[in-house]
């Protein structure tokens, strides 16, 4: 294979994924493509891409424990699948690599790049798996972030993740598939550069609305084979910097309404110290593809004189917004309010008002409501069947940490305004916030009606994560009947 050919914006060999982010040494043809940490067990999924040597090759996997010296080898039936191994002590470091051996030649093995792994109980079902100690894609970073969740026309499920770490490249963004409804999910391709992704479907076509990297260009992209290549990504905001702000988003809702797209925008940094609100939007008929037939609105910065915000020295302001539309018709952006060390210090929302009919007109302030779990990214929908809003948050267990995000609760409303709790479904609180229990985290969770139920993507940081924004899982998880608990 020539590596210098290659498509658009994805990468399904991972030696394409080495070479285009320049990293220090290209990856083997031998790759271990997803890792599944559980109870005990850990499902590896592997791949040679290398079709013709492949044919020679035999395949073994080799695990031990981090830093020991005796291996376990297991023979491997094909150049490409999943196996899971059992009998694993949870709670300890463990290295894995795949080799593969040509016995008619005397060359040494192709080894895949050596993953970390560490096994113990795990909520829901694991996507994919990064240790923090695993510097395979360290040019990007070394915690699965941004989660997002799309259900394709043929009925598979696909989830995104991008690969996150603070101050390193943030620029590529791996995309897997379920067949079976979230129970076993499978590689399908890297995007780079891809960062703060949001998959979604419009007119029953696959798009990826993202950034380049941290504040980079802000990108929208399409596949017409169900993810498996994309086209060459549009420029819809040109690329600014941590120094100087630039786009900022994570994978927000994308709806239709009055004809047109909307999804909520920040222009900003953190080093800048604050981000202003927007929305982008697009005919619903229009090419989204061509820059051109998109509307960037001017972003409208926060104001501690916006009656009812907080007091208090914290200045960040807003960030990662919903376009939603109220029941008299408003649409709205309802952001996160980073109210930290203000009074209150938790417990807020803002809505910031568009003009539906005039897309090109900044956004207005419209109130301040009361909201849990202001302080993490929601996502929140209008569901027909109910006539009512939900949302998934990091509910505060104790005023005293009210940055915790080890409880996810399930909240709803029917006026987009009055939040109530339903339920909490994931709750790892235990009394408090043990140290221990601050490298616990669900968060960033993007979600979607199925039916009766509700299917969730979740930034997971459990079993020995960095800590509990710099996440190790991608996990999904099911609500069953969620309109039952209310």
């Amino acid at each position: 294979m020539n590596l210098a050919t290659r498509t658009k914006w994805n990468q399904n060999d991972p030696r394409q994924l080495f070479q285009a982010a320049n990293a220090d040494s290209i990856c083997s043809s031998v790759h271990i493509t997803r890792l599944a940490p559980g109870d005990g067990i850990l499902t590896a999924d592997w791949k040679d891409y290398d079709a013709e040597e492949a044919k020679q090759r035999e395949y073994v996997l080799q695990y031990r424990l981090r830093d020991q010296t005796e291996s376990v080898r297991v023979s491997l039936s094909a150049s490409a699948g999943s196996i899971t191994i059992s009998g694993l002590d949870n709670g300890s470091d463990y290295e894995v690599v795949v080799e593969g051996i040509d016995p008619q030649k005397r060359s040494e093995p192709v080894l895949s790049p050596t993953r970390l792994f560490r096994p113990g109980q795990v909520p829901g079902n694991v996507i994919n798996y990064i240790h923090p100690e695993d510097y395979t894609y360290g040019f990007s970073g070394r915690s699965p972030a941004s989660p997002s969740i799309v259900r394709l026309p043929n009925g598979d499920l696909l989830a995104s993740h991008d690969i996150y770490w603070g101050l390193a490249g943030q620029n590529t963004s791996p995309i897997f598939r379920s067949k079976d409804e979230g129970a076993t999910w499978e590689f399908v391709t890297f995007l780079y550069p891809c960062f703060w992704g949001k998959l979604f479907l419009h007119r029953d076509r696959l798009y990826m609305l993202a950034t380049s990297t941290e504040y980079g260009a802000l990108l929208i992209g399409r596949s017409d084979d169900g993810g498996e290549t994309w086209s060459e990504p549009t420029v819809l905001i040109e690329a600014g910097s941590r120094e100087t702000g630039g786009p900022h988003k994570a994978p927000m809702p994308v709806i239709e309404y009055k004809g047109r797209l909307w999804t909520g925008i920040d222009y900003g940094s953190w080093t800048t110290g604050s981000h202003a609100s927007g929305l982008v939007s697009v005919p619903a008929d229009a090419d989204l593809l061509d820059a051109s037939s998109w509307t960037i609105m001017p972003f409208l910065p926060y104001s501690q004189e916006w009656p009812g915000t907080s007091v208090g020295p914290n200045k960040a302001g807003l960030l990662e917004g919903n376009a939603v539309v109220k029941p008299d018709g408003t649409l709205v952006n309802l952001l996160r309010y980073q109210t930290n060390g203000c009074t209150p210090s938790y417990g807020r929302a803002i809505m910031l008002a568009a003009d539906a009919d005039r897309p090109a007109e900044p956004l207005v302030f419209h109130k301040v409501i009361d909201f849990y779990g202001n302080l993490s990214k929601f996502t929140i929908f209008h569901d027909p069947v109910s006539s009512k809003y939900w949302s998934l948050v990091n509910r505060v267990g104790n005023p005293n940490t009210a940055g915790q995000r080890n409880i996810l609760t399930l909240v709803n409303s029917d006026d987009l305004e009055n939040w109530h709790i339903v339920k909490d479904v994931l709750d790892y609180d235990s009394n408090g916030w043990p140290e221990d229990f601050k490298k616990v985290g669900f968060q960033y969770v993007d979600w979607m009606f199925s039916g009766d139920d509700i299917y969730v993507a979740s930034r997971t940081a459990i079993n020995g994560a960095h800590n509990f924004h710099n996440a190790n899982y991608l996990t999904f998880h099911r609500i069953d009947n969620f309109r039952t608990l209310a």
